[in-house]
């Protein structure tokens, strides 16, 4: 059973409208202006998370734990945390394959999180082919 009649995606979009057609008009030219900027676009990244494909963070940790070697159990969060340590600290093998690997990985990660962020920034580039897991 759903409490709300409207799905979490029409809920952003309707924020998302209602802010940019009725608040930041009124704020322009004022320190708010701003803030009602950064708040749409959070707003935005929120919603191109919803809409994209849940499988890409499963991929996405499936990699890291490839490249680890170490289980994460679905935890996105500990994944990038551990690896980002493991990057940090020179743990890993410095070989040819993990370099290629590690190298892959941050590619399609980063493109991924830019497509959601800044679409423009991707289309622009052309970068479609790297970064679809």
């Amino acid at each position: 059973m759903t409490l709300l009649r409207t799905s979490g995606d029409e809920l952003l979009q309707s924020a998302i409208e209602t802010l940019r057609a009725r608040l930041l008009p009124h704020a322009a030219g004022t320190p708010d202006h701003e803030a009602a900027l950064a708040a749409l676009r959070a707003l935005a990244i929120v919603r191109a998370e919803f809409a994209s494909d849940p499988a890409i963070v499963g991929r996405e940790v499936a990699e890291i734990e490839a490249l680890l070697g170490q289980a994460f159990a679905g935890d996105a969060a500990a994944a990038k945390r551990a690896l980002a340590q493991a990057i940090r600290a020179h743990r890993l093998p410095s070989d040819g394959p993990t370099e290629v690997r590690l190298r892959d990985h941050l590619l399609k990660a980063t493109a991924n999180r830019l497509r959601l962020t800044n679409a423009k920034y991707m289309t622009r580039r052309q970068r479609r082919a790297e970064s679809s897991y």
